[in-house]
């Protein structure tokens, strides 16, 4: 069942590079991410490291995230947009 659903994770926004999630500032990005909840349990995610990289569509921000109440490791996808000129 773990795997199942760890496997649909990947569809939603934010599961994949293919799927992030967009937003319009880079100061909500680990906010949206801790109040995202686990996949697996409903708990509160915490942050644990973030990467970015620049795209022609904007920024792409690979954040880590475990679990608090099971541990449960995960990636969220967020899209920097870039502001219009």
């Amino acid at each position: 069942m773990v795997r199942l659903t760890e496997e649909l994770a990947g569809d939603l926004p934010g599961g994949s590079a293919e799927r992030p999630i967009n937003v319009t500032s880079a100061s909500t990005v680990e906010g949206k991410a801790r109040a995202t909840p686990c996949i697996q349990c409903g708990g509160d995610l915490e942050v644990r490291g973030d990467r970015a990289t620049s795209t022609p569509r904007g920024i792409l921000r690979e954040i880590a995230v475990a679990c608090r109440r099971c541990h449960v490791p995960r990636i969220l996808w967020f899209r920097i947009l870039p502001r219009p000129n």
